[in-house]
């Protein structure tokens, strides 16, 4: 239970958006790749495929939570997922913002947050994807 704090003490607030994010992203993704290997690597018998790859991604999500854990609690990982093939500058606006929304702070996209709060994310991300595939491969 003590390593599981580190992850309490970590999620704050603002990392409801980019979590959000992540996982909605991820179990799409996930969701249209085992479909599509579904319909095209379907067996002539017609057994459906669809509750084991399921729960292979279930599996998958659960390695790569494992892994992001393992970053949290001080190894060494490379960031695979994270980086970017083709970086490209942001432009510099030749405006500014509204003054309206000076005061307020605005929510952080993944990009902005700390290497441990993006573990965290990756963590719940990967949970939730996680879980949702299992019941899905226990269902189907």
């Amino acid at each position: 239970m003590k390593r599981f704090a580190r992850f309490r003490e970590l999620w704050q607030r603002y990392m409801i958006r980019p979590f959000v994010h992540m996982a909605f992203t991820r179990a799409v993704l996930a969701l249209a790749a085992a479909l599509l290997v579904d319909f095209f690597a379907r067996p002539s018998s017609g057994r459906d495929l669809r509750g084991d790859l399921f729960l292979l991604l279930a599996v998958l999500f659960a390695l790569l939570a494992m892994l992001a854990f393992l970053r949290l609690d001080g190894v060494k990982l490379p960031r695979l997922m994270m980086l970017r093939v083709n970086p490209r500058k942001k432009r510099s606006r030749m405006y500014g913002d509204m003054a309206d929304y000076l005061e307020e702070s605005p929510d952080p996209s993944f990009e902005d947050l700390e290497d441990d709060e993006k573990d965290a994310c990756l963590i719940a991300a990967d949970l939730v994807c996680c879980a949702g595939f299992l019941v899905a491969s226990l269902l189907v």
